[in-house]
């Protein structure tokens, strides 16, 4: 879907092919192979001539900004570190949501106000990079200034200025409001 929506079907159509996977898409309720996304990423960092890295966090953004996707984040709290704060959960409510989805695990630990180091409990560090852009992605959406910085074993995020733009507005009830 990332592909497709993004960057257009002739990209989605050439990773695929490249990856072995049917251009007609992927099924949801099926489960691949880690290599199948590896692949299709390989490929469709290839061809977009960026790095796998910059590719997930590409999708870690879009993610994001997907109304649904950002609804549900956005009632972890009520401004960006808040959120930040509330990732511990983001396992077990993403389970909730989408029964077998398998999110790693996010231990958070603020060193002091707006400074936070974000780790997590799987062996595969491109969750890391998922996990940056959905941060950035977030810190936008509230009208934070967010500074993500990660090395591929821990992320780190400093709110540089929590109000910084206005906020995309957000309401759990059919009011329209603001964080």
């Amino acid at each position: 879907l990332f592909l497709r929506a993004r960057h257009g079907d002739s990209v989605w159509t050439a990773a695929a092919a490249s990856a072995g996977v049917d251009r007609r898409g992927m099924q949801i309720v099926r489960i691949y192979p880690p290599e199948v996304a590896e692949a299709l990423i390989r490929a469709a960092a290839f061809s977009l001539q960026i790095t796998p890295e910059e590719l997930l966090e590409d999708i870690g953004g879009w993610i994001a900004g997907i109304e649904s996707m950002r609804h549900m984040l956005r009632f972890s709290g009520s401004c960006f570190e808040d959120f930040v704060l509330s990732l511990d959960d983001l396992h077990d409510r993403g389970s909730v949501v989408l029964p077998g989805l398998d999110l790693p695990r996010i231990t958070t630990l603020q060193s002091r106000p707006g400074h936070f180091h974000l780790s997590l409990l799987c062996d595969d560090p491109a969750w890391y990079h998922v996990l940056a852009g959905l941060l950035r992605g977030m810190a936008d959406d509230y009208g934070a200034l967010a500074i993500v910085d990660g090395d591929g074993a821990s992320l780190k995020v400093e709110v540089a200025d929590a109000s910084f733009a206005q906020a995309s507005l957000f309401s759990m009830t059919n009011e329209i409001a603001s964080c």
